[in-house]
């Protein structure tokens, strides 16, 4: 009772919140790539493309949908993480693992967002799940529910892969369980893994493996020790701190240290996480390491905190449980007063702010052009998506446009170009058309890198020749 009406709470306030929340960038890219379905694409594997093509085919391109989609995803990762803690614990673990999992920033506010670590949780959690009942039943035909469920996983996001390396950790160091790793099901669950993920080896084949070297080309950045700080401190916040600290700190050193003392339980939960938790933090001071990359990296570690907690006597009359669940709360009062409430929006669009998207059509329709471009990737895909129209960028700015093409331009050709920071543009697209006129209005909204600031929506009328900017 007392989860569910946690969750009716939680749910409605998130439906309500939603009217503030005007999509990312990458989440109109990814609506974008449901126009265009694939094997698989650059940026990452199609499942987030599959599920907003589903959004888009039941409630229409709406934002709404693309929200109401994000919270019920989250509610079955929910659902999931009971399962697990009760599985592997208790009802009142599971309970406590719902209600903290639902109340970690990233969970709570990130959760409103769909994008590629929507499907990927889903597929971690059903792995995780599927895991439990395997070494908790010992039924050897689970492996290949597990072999499939990873599979999707990795249609989802690549650092599923990462599930194995875990999943490898606790049968080493589990006697019980290691048995496993002479027979056969085991490479077969691997084998049917990686037949549900061909797919997307067929793609990078064709395309030059393009998706490989886009993210192996994000590895480089000589600003370590910045990389990395950032990337403690994203996780420090978006996680809260009473959570990061304990993860931090049993995947450093607790979990080493008691290796032999911890249950098959909390074994079982640390070692699918670790490799993941531990991947992410060697890389990032080679890299700027998103804070929501790390999704998958906390699962375990909740619902071993919410064990611990609740093993102890009466934890609830305990200074530091109600210090550190203040702290959670007090980060998502600030995360959603601030994005939602009290974001920085310019003085002309605060009064109309939430209604500039809906009248994007109507404008560009009245703009009578052959094309719709953009020079940025997010701004392009918002337009699109907000604008109902199809948006080009010139070759070279973003390599999944190149792989779907431009059109060639024809001389007399018109065409709007929204434009994103390039202050220069219209003097570097006057030789190219009869005229330009740049709409001193602001025509797309968004919390998302000074977009409405930054973008300007400019006309270009008889093209003459040329490269496009």
């Amino acid at each position: 009772m007392i989860l569910w009406l946690f969750l009716i709470i939680v749910n409605v306030f998130k439906l309500w919140l939603a009217r503030y929340l005007p999509l990312l960038g990458d989440e109109a890219y990814y609506n974008v790539w449901s126009q265009h379905l694939a094997l698989s694409y650059n940026d990452h594997p199609p499942a987030i493309a599959y599920l907003h093509w589903l959004v888009n085919f039941v409630s229409g391109q709406s934002e709404f949908g693309v929200r109401l989609a994000a919270i019920i995803i989250i509610l079955v990762a929910t659902w999931l993480i009971y399962l697990i803690a009760k599985e592997t614990f208790d009802k009142k673990v599971a309970i406590a693992s719902a209600i903290l999992f639902n109340l970690v920033p990233t969970y709570f506010t990130g959760g409103l967002f769909l994008t590629p670590e929507q499907p990927l949780l889903i597929f971690w959690l059903l792995s995780t799940y599927l895991t439990v009942k395997l070494f908790k039943t010992q039924d050897p035909k689970l492996w290949y529910g597990l072999g499939l469920s990873v599979g999707l996983g990795l249609l989802s996001k690549y650092p599923m892969i990462l599930f194995f390396p875990g999943l490898l950790l606790f049968l080493i160091i589990s006697k019980e369980n290691r048995p496993w790793l002479t027979k056969k099901e085991p490479y077969l669950a691997i084998i049917l893994s990686l037949l549900v993920f061909s797919p997307v080896i067929i793609w990078n084949w064709q395309q030059g493996f393009s998706s490989f070297l886009y993210h192996g080309s994000r590895v480089g950045s000589p600003n370590y020790l910045y990389n990395l700080l950032y990337f403690l401190i994203l996780q420090f916040l978006m996680f809260s701190p009473p959570v990061f600290i304990f993860t931090f700190r049993t995947f450093l050193f607790d979990f080493w240290k008691n290796l032999k003392t911890l249950s098959g339980q909390t074994l079982l939960l640390l070692s699918l996480s670790l490799p993941s938790f531990l991947a992410f933090l060697i890389v990032s001071p080679f890299t700027m390491v998103g804070g929501h990359w790390t999704t998958i990296c906390y699962l375990g570690p909740i619902i071993v905190i919410c064990q611990r907690i609740l093993a102890q006597p009466t934890p609830f009359k305990k200074f530091g449980f109600w210090f550190n669940l203040g702290i959670i709360i007090s980060i998502n009062i600030l995360f959603v007063s601030f994005y939602a409430f009290l974001f920085p929006l310019p003085e002309e669009i605060k009064a109309n702010a939430y209604t500039i998207n809906r009248a994007l059509p109507q404008y560009i329709q009245s703009k009578q052009v052959d094309y719709v471009f953009s020079n940025q990737m997010g701004v392009g895909s918002l337009v699109s998506f907000y604008g109902k129209t199809p948006v080009h960028l010139r070759k070279g700015y973003w390599k999944q446009f190149d792989i779907w093409g431009a059109p060639e331009l024809k001389p007399g050709d018109n065409l709007l170009y929204f434009v994103f920071g390039d202050q220069d543009m219209p003097n570097k697209l006057k030789p190219l058309f009869a005229k330009i006129e740049v709409d001193p209005k602001i025509r797309l909204f968004a919390k998302d890198s000074n977009i409405p600031q930054e973008t300007k929506a400019i006309l270009c009328r008889g093209f003459k020749g040329g490269i496009l900017p």
